[in-house]
């Protein structure tokens, strides 16, 4: 069997009021973990332990099942097993051993009897020479919870000849005894931290090139997935990256676990964030669950409750924990299904086999997976969103014909093209190399909207490297570096270039729902702004805005904008920094693509100038960047005063639509949000509706 190394999460375990397994939730955890990027799981340790585990053998014998069907045995099952004297561990591992042919266990000293040095090694020796060789050992070092019962190195190193003893997780309460354990580490010897607040001093005992051979036994890992980048740092001795992120899980340790109880403070807190991040999924009519959260509620106060929910959200959000989320009846939690999945569908098997899959990380509308196979890249996205405004279709596939000139709104056969690309229910759009899009863009792979495979529609393109441009400009701003460089300005040069190509796409009509291009509309823009605008302006009404009179006002004022549109383009309508995807290398940043066309419709160009204005160039207020961006767009189409107040107007509704989103999020929740994130934005449309207006 492999040496065990990497990140082993303590895993918790939930059993019901009669000490019974509760197969849902143990499922959701043990799926919640490994897509976080565990190595390898530990029952019944510190954070799962079953006071009655040798009465109860048959529910811990069903959890292991339940843990070795979910890993495909792919991923290694470390079992605590504590007993008072050497025949009672012997004797719980010969009865697993009935049921389970491989199994590894990890064993401390006898945990009511304090032994002396010998009677401790003699303890030892009991059990490695009487269990089957096959079945890897990993002692447990922790002697202020093991009666001061301690593993003394001098006579642990004699203990490795026994060829299934390969490992040993420490507590690190001493760091003199640690460095004498991290001398005996080989290919053949493992040695684990057990205090995962202290990691980062923990690898730097160990010599660079045997880091590979080590570990953390983690309890957090049972939510996030940073631990698994912790171990990452550590081996590739990027010592600075370890120490941040060590700073960052110790940070988050404290604000999961700092709970007003004498006792228990890890486990209550783990399983309080566990339950906060999957209330959704959960069943609100399980008596278990309902139990469960019911006791949480009083176990934990509601000051570290808010606490936890909100580090929770953040976490989740900074994709430091990968979330699962339910597709229809059937769960895609396991990575096999999706490469199942892919087996499927012929365009895929061309790529080679799945080497990994990341995520799922969910949006507004979709949710997505990138995965690596043997000869690409992709990004796996499936529309999860059941309220999805406008059209239920993979948008792009009528997009990308637009952006290479396949076609053409001037086309006489236009919408007989159109149709034809609307009723194909499957398949892909490659870019030629001889005829590239007019913005850059990834290669549609594959599509499918029949819901056979999956019950939602999907697609499949290529994954471009980089990270949203708002993440490159925070981090330079976190670290204090200066923005106002050539390397920025020439990114906004480009936006302002791509925005021109796509406006330079002009159609005779406009369309608000794309499904429809090349009929003949019967609907003005001006009837659609004047119905969109009442629309938002009863709704605002509702939400307590009491100057809708006020806001008729302006518009009256300014309707000659709205009568005068004749000239309707293709619309990004999501052009902002999170869908610019950009990579620094060397110094230099390059624009590396555009994503998420899911909101493309056609209608007049001052509708895209709004998430530019308002979440980027206003924001960060450097005009060198307003000048890079305008001076590019305007070599494509001008700008003049009227326009200018065309996008004013065109702000206005879109803000009184998000302030009426934000409201009916807020009243959705139910409660004050922690982060205050909901009621500051409400507090930003407002001002800056009062400012249009006035």
């Amino acid at each position: 069997m492999p040496q065990i190394n990497g990140v082993i999460c303590n895993t918790l375990t939930f059993f019901n009021r009669n000490s019974e397994i509760i197969d849902n939730l143990n499922s959701l955890l043990i799926r919640h973990i490994l897509t976080n990027d565990a190595n390898a799981l530990l029952l019944f340790g510190s954070m799962g332990v079953n006071p009655l585990f040798s009465v109860k053998m048959e529910e811990n014998i069903k959890l292991i099942e339940l843990a070795m069907e979910l890993t495909s045995k792919k991923n290694p099952i470390l079992i605590g097993i504590y007993g008072a004297d050497a025949d009672e561990v012997i004797q719980q591992i010969e009865h697993l051993g009935k049921h389970f042919d491989e199994l590894n266990y990890m064993i401390p000293p006898p945990i009511s009897e304090n032994l002396s040095s010998e009677g401790i090694r003699s303890y030892f020796e009991n059990i490695l020479g009487s269990i089957n060789p096959r079945n890897q050992i990993y002692l447990y070092n922790d002697p202020l919870k093991f009666v001061k019962n301690e593993i003394e190195p001098n006579w642990l190193k004699k203990l490795t000849k026994f060829s299934n003893l390969r490992g040993l997780n420490d507590s690190f309460y001493n760091i003199k005894i640690c460095k004498s354990y991290v001398q005996l580490i080989n290919e053949n010897f493992s040695v684990f931290c057990g205090l995962e607040e202290n990691s980062q001093n923990f690898f730097q005992l160990i010599p660079s090139n045997q880091r590979k051979y080590s570990g953390i036994v983690s309890s957090i890992s049972n939510l996030v997935n940073m631990c698994s980048k912790l171990y990452y740092y550590a081996v590739n001795d990027n010592l600075l990256e370890l120490l941040q992120l060590q700073e960052q899980i110790n940070d988050i340790r404290t604000k999961i676990y700092n709970i007003k109880i004498e006792n228990d403070k890890e486990r209550l807190g783990l399983t309080y964030a566990f339950m906060h991040l999957y209330g959704d999924l959960l069943s609100k009519n399980d008596e278990e669950v309902n139990h469960i959260t019911s006791k949480l509620q009083t176990e934990i106060d509601p000051i570290s409750r808010e606490r936890i929910e909100a580090t929770v959200n953040y976490l989740r959000n900074n994709k430091q924990i990968y979330q699962l989320y339910s597709i229809g009846r059937k769960d895609l939690y396991q990575f096999r299904d999706i490469i199942d999945t892919f087996s499927k569908i012929d365009i895929l098997v061309q790529q080679g086999k799945v080497r990994k899959i990341t995520g799922p990380y969910r949006a507004d509308i979709n949710t997505i997976y990138k995965v690596m196979f043997e000869n690409s890249r992709l990004v796996f996205r499936f529309r999860t969103n059941k309220f999805f405004q406008f059209e239920n279709l993979v948008k792009q596939k009528l997009l990308f014909p637009f952006l290479d000139k396949t076609l053409t709104p001037n086309d006489p056969n236009l919408r007989e093209k159109v149709n034809k690309i609307i009723n194909a229910k499957t398949g892909a759009y490659i870019f030629d190399k001889e005829k590239p899009p007019i913005i850059p863009v990834s290669n549609l792979i594959y599509y499918d909207e029949t819901k056979e495979i999956i019950p939602y529609i999907f697609s499949v393109q290529e994954y471009i490297r980089g990270k949203p441009l708002f993440q490159l400009i925070n981090k330079y701003i976190n670290e204090g570096k200066n923005l106002n460089t050539k390397n920025f300005i020439n990114i906004f040069s480009y936006l302002g270039e791509y925005l021109g190509n796509l406006h330079e796409i002009k159609f005779e009509s406009f369309y608000r729902n794309i499904s429809n291009i090349g009929k003949n509309v019967k609907q003005s823009y001006l009837e659609y702004f004047n119905n969109q605008l009442e629309i938002e302006i009863q709704e605002a009404k509702k939400n307590k805005i009491d100057f809708g009179s006020e806001i008729r006002d302006y518009y009256k004022d300014h309707l000659t904008l709205i009568e005068e549109e004749n000239e309707f383009v293709l619309l990004y309508n999501d052009f902002c920094s999170q869908n610019v995807i950009v990579k620094e290398e060397q110094g230099l940043i390059h624009l590396n693509g555009l994503v998420d066309f899911d909101d493309w419709w056609v209608g007049p160009r001052a509708q895209d100038f709004i998430k530019m204005e308002y979440l980027i160039l206003k924001p960060l207020n450097i005009p060198s960047f307003n000048n890079a961006f305008y001076d590019a767009y305007l070599k494509h189409n001008k700008i003049d005063n009227d326009f200018k107040k065309s996008i004013e107007l065109h702000k206005l509704l879109w803000l009184l639509t998000e302030y009426n989103f934000e409201s009916e999020l807020k009243r959705k929740i139910h409660r004050p949000d922690p982060t205050n994130r909901v009621s500051t934005s409400l507090e930003n449309y407002l001002f800056e509706i009062q400012a249009i207006i006035k």
